[in-house]
């Protein structure tokens, strides 16, 4: 979420609720964001003791599967030696001559 966005929640959060409530449930949330944790990092823990196996939780994150950051990736990071250079394509690159009559390739 955009910090703008947030802030336009919080402005009126605290137009609708005012001053004095708007603090009592900003710790409501708190508290209750802390717990969310607590209960995370209680059921993280159980899981790896039941099963032995420390779990890379990274991998299960579905943020990288975002488009936007596939794409920012593949196009920061250079190619590594094992991948093959981008051959010609249908588009830049024909089997043949083309007939300038038609401008089709004959042979299909």
């Amino acid at each position: 979420m955009d910090v703008e966005k947030m802030l336009v929640i919080a402005a009126i959060a605290g137009f609708c609720l005012g001053p004095a409530r708007l603090a009592t449930h900003t710790k409501q949330l708190t508290a209750l964001l802390r717990q969310l944790r607590g209960w995370a990092d209680t059921t993280k823990a159980q899981i790896e003791e039941q099963t032995g196996v420390d779990i890379d939780w990274s991998e299960l994150d579905p943020r990288r599967y975002d488009p936007r950051r596939i794409i920012r990736d593949a196009l920061t990071q250079p190619p590594t030696p094992h991948e093959p250079t981008a051959g010609p394509t249908a588009l830049t690159h024909t089997a043949g001559p083309t007939n300038p009559r038609t401008g089709v390739n004959d042979d299909i």
